[in-house]
């Protein structure tokens, strides 16, 4: 483990997922930035969907989580066979840090599926769990089926109700209900913020939503933080100065303006409508990986869905320098297919998680031994094992395991 790894935040801490979409099963361990890299359609949104169906499922109930993935049916595991699973397995370690009570690592298991021999989809839970330092805590469902009595099969959870008085499970579910997944949409990156002013201060939305008022909290609360933000748009955007959040007090409104320095050295604005895809992305991005909220510690992780679309490769290494800076105040996850996104000095082999899809479903892990001698012989780079197609995951750990070698 680096300094900076010993430095920066790391909440989830291992993340094990078995027969949830692609993926049969995986077990993987995080640090405070994981690039998960692999090819278009290899399985990367598929685990961040694992981790945000715990966000979700927590926030509401599990079948509630499932109706906008298509429903359980779609969301269970199929083997190369054809042969589906009845329940899927999520279960994340968290490091938990000293703030109103000491310091913990947890582990929280749910299952979800099939009611046993049954062939209806309607979701049930099967199994969940809170391991506090090695010792459950909370109330537990743990079906015993072989019984005398009847399973009253459930789809709510309890750990919210345990987090009412148990305090490491008001923690971890705090922890877990906070994390934030991004997939932007540049429509909503664009639009005029009608958000009350009265609300503010709140998450950037997931799909870009409030980015005006981020900007503005930034440069108010935070103009430290703004500065630097402007300073990666100016370094990765020609002529760009700056974007800000303005706020129209009246209407209570709020939209994106750009700065960009003229051919005659003035500064000029440019509205929200003139900005580039390219433009209101980055700012999105950034605004996401820097929001006042992921600062303090409140948003534990920041999940982003390939932050180098609708950019020109120059501009990436800076984005890199950008993931890596972020890591330090909130863990920080992205996938992505690009090469371009990794050729940069800072990019490390512990921070890339691979993703490979050949046929017989997903498969996850750190880069490949094979993959790892080329780096160290400094035969290819990262960005040239992906361009090649020769950045590939190591075995998964036998049961009980671990992994060939855990450089994480």
């Amino acid at each position: 483990m680096t300094n900076e790894q010993e430095r920066s935040p790391v909440f989830l801490t291992r993340v094990r997922v078995e027969n949830y979409r692609s993926i049969a099963s995986c077990d993987v361990r995080l640090g405070p930035l994981t690039v998960l890299a692999g090819p278009n359609a290899a399985g990367k949104s598929n685990f961040l969907d694992a981790i945000r169906f715990v966000r979700d499922a927590l926030r509401t109930s599990p079948g509630r989580a499932l109706e906008p993935r298509g429903g359980l049916e779609e969301v269970l595991h199929r083997d190369v066979s054809g042969r589906q699973a009845d329940l899927f397995r999520i279960e994340l370690s968290l490091s938990v840090p000293a703030s109103a009570i000491p310091a913990f690592h947890a582990t929280y298991r749910l299952e979800v599926g099939m009611r046993p021999c049954s062939d209806d989809f309607a979701p049930v839970l099967r199994g969940e769990e809170l391991l506090v330092d090695g010792v459950r805590r909370g109330d537990s469902f743990l079906p015993e089926l072989a019984g005398e009595h009847p399973v009253a099969w459930r789809d709510d959870i309890l750990l919210p109700r345990a987090s009412r008085i148990n305090r490491e499970g008001r923690e971890v579910f705090a922890g877990l209900v906070h994390t934030r997944f991004y997939e932007l949409h540049t429509p909503a990156l664009r639009a005029v913020d009608d958000t009350p002013r009265s609300r503010g201060g709140g998450p950037l939305g997931e799909n870009g939503e409030h980015l005006p008022r981020v900007l503005d909290a930034l440069s108010s609360k935070h103009p430290w933080v703004k500065e630097t933000l402007d300073g990666y748009v100016a370094s990765m955007i020609d002529n760009a100065v700056g974007l800000d959040g303005v706020e129209v007090r009246e209407a209570d409104l709020a939209f994106v303006v750009g700065r960009f320095l003229g051919a005659d050295g003035q500064v000029a604005k440019v509205d929200r409508r003139g900005l580039s895809e390219g433009t209101l992305r980055l700012a999105g991005v950034l605004s996401a990986l820097f929001q006042p909220l992921a600062l303090t510690g409140d948003i534990p992780l920041v999940a982003i869905e390939e932050p180098e679309i609708s950019l020109h490769p120059p501009m990436l290494g800076g984005l890199y320098d950008a993931l890596v800076a972020a890591a330090r105040n909130t863990q920080v996850m992205v996938t992505t297919q690009s090469a371009d996104l990794l050729d940069n000095a800072a990019a490390d082999p512990a921070h890339v998680l691979v993703a490979r899809d050949e046929g017989a479903g997903t498969r996850i892990g750190p880069v490949d031994a094979a993959g790892r001698r080329l780096l160290a012989d400094g035969v290819l780079t990262l960005s040239e094992l992906l361009r090649s197609g020769e950045l590939r995951p190591a075995p998964a750990p036998a049961p009980g395991g671990e992994k060939e070698t855990d450089e994480r």
